[in-house]
């Protein structure tokens, strides 16, 4: 699988997140921190699904790093947000945001190393776990789906 293949594949599953959001969020996590945690995480999954980095044909490791640096600041918003709401969100939100890190460095060392493997679709795949157990700690309808 190429960089932007997966990079492709994580913006498509953020969107899914994001347009998956819209379950009654306040009767299934009794409103306050959770409520505001969960809708944070929804306008960042909303914002990186929006938002590419165009590939440089003649720079191909500087739209790497753009896009692996989105998944960073989108991780660390996911792990800052849970730890606002607490419980299962935090924990729920702490497991997508390692998986958000991981499958980020699986594209950095794809970027490095095209031959060197497919750990990013395992990345990949927990990410499509700890997204649904996220969604399912918010409310919200649908879960997370990662696809084309």
């Amino acid at each position: 699988m190429s960089a932007t293949k997966l990079v492709g594949v994580i913006a498509v599953g953020g969107a899914l997140l994001a347009s998956s959001a819209c379950g009654p969020l306040d009767s299934v996590t009794g409103g306050g921190d959770k409520k505001a945690a969960c809708d944070n995480i929804k306008s960042a999954a909303e914002k990186l699904s929006s938002t590419s980095v165009a590939p440089d044909p003649n720079n191909p490791q500087a739209s790497v790093a753009a896009s692996t640096q989105k998944l960073t600041d989108f991780a660390s918003t996911v792990r800052s947000e849970g730890q606002k709401a607490g419980g299962d969100v935090e924990s729920s939100a702490s497991k997508f945001a390692s998986d958000i890190d991981a499958a980020a460095a699986s594209l950095r060392q794809m970027a490095s190393n095209p031959l060197g493997g497919t750990s990013g679709l395992s990345s990949i795949n927990n990410m499509k776990t700890s997204g649904e157990a996220l969604s399912k700690a918010c409310g919200f309808s649908g879960g997370f789906r990662i696809g084309m």
